[in-house]
């Protein structure tokens, strides 16, 4: 068993050929052979893995099967941190009686979990990998391009995963945030197993109404409660930006609002704790200022055209790293 501790990152099509220049040109950057990776997830009926937060595959490539269950972790900022287990497989459907038994709750029978599962989805993409050595630490820098497949529905993937090979989990995002000096990113909150349960019609879809409940104000000005009250913005900031990017015309107007509030909570918040970040100075107030921007041209192409601006995602890695710090 090991820990998956993975940033993900969003990215657009038009800049997978520069991504791919700037990686093969870092320091201490190993490419390594792309592989075409198919996987099928699997769950019961009613769901029984999803209910205990539990996600489960089986992965094909270079003609080998590996069945994956990852158990209940933790995210902070958009650091994800996941117990994993691999067991190599012969079969194109998993068998949990492989898995060691005290993942599973007291009293259950593993066999008949087994025989009670089927695909819900797929994903099947190209990844293309780069093991770079960066402050003392190995990161594998994964770039995913393919699609979720649900029956007759289809979903692009288009992500950049860096995941914890050896060292601290601190060398992530100074290594992700020297690639967006270059490349424009975006924190990715949505993995490809909870798009797939969405696609699938398994969960709820993406919900297009304003957030029922925005982070307050801190009245406390003590370092820990504005720590936190960042930490809740940049959560409603994923959130909202989840909620744009499927909403129509009229839907969004709430949104974008709530999205401005996130910005300025953000603003005041770093004002408060008299934080001299240059790095944060610099991005906050050009990012406050695109966001209104994007909120007043109300059209179609507003929260992409936000997306493009290199500062975006800067200043969501340059939160996470404070608050990792």
């Amino acid at each position: 068993m090991g820990t998956e501790i993975e940033l993900k990152l969003f990215i657009q099509q038009q800049d997978h050929d520069l991504l791919k220049k700037i990686l093969n040109e870092l320091p201490h950057s190993s490419p390594k052979v792309a592989k075409n990776l198919s996987n099928g997830y699997f769950d019961t009926a009613d769901l029984q893995l999803r209910r205990w937060d539990v996600g489960l595959r089986v992965r094909g490539f270079d003609e080998l099967l590996e069945q994956t269950i990852k158990t209940a972790g933790s995210v902070v900022g958009g650091i994800h941190s996941r117990p994993e287990f691999n067991v190599s497989i012969n079969q194109k459907v998993p068998d949990l009686s492989l898995f060691p038994s005290k993942i599973w709750p007291d009293g259950q029978n593993v066999n008949a979990l087994t025989e009670s599962l089927e695909c819900i989805f797929e994903t099947n993409f190209k990844r293309q990998t780069w093991h770079i050595e960066h402050q003392g630490s190995v990161v594998e820098v994964a770039l995913d391009l393919g699609e979720i497949i649900a029956g007759d529905l289809r979903e692009p993937i288009c992500e950049l995963e860096l995941e914890l090979l050896s060292g601290q989990a601190s060398s992530i995002l100074p290594l992700a945030i020297e690639v967006a000096k270059s490349v424009p990113v975006r924190l990715g909150k949505a993995s490809k197993a909870q798009r797939g349960y969405q696609l699938a019609g398994k969960s709820p879809k993406v919900a297009t109404s304003p957030l029922d409940k925005m982070p307050a104000v801190s009245i406390n000005l003590n370092q820990e409660a504005l720590t936190q009250t960042l930490a809740d913005a940049l959560e409603c900031w994923q959130l909202v930006e989840q909620r744009l990017s499927v909403a129509s015309l009229v839907q969004q107007t709430p949104l974008w609002a709530q999205l401005i509030e996130c910005m300025e909570l953000i603003e005041n918040s770093l004002t408060r704790l008299n934080h001299r970040n240059n790095q944060l100075d610099a991005l906050v107030n050009p990012v406050l200022a695109a966001v209104k921007t994007a909120a007043e041209a109300t059209s179609s192409s507003s929260l992409a055209a936000l997306w493009r601006q290199p500062q975006y995602g800067q200043l969501q890695l340059a939160l996470v790293a404070m608050l990792m710090s």
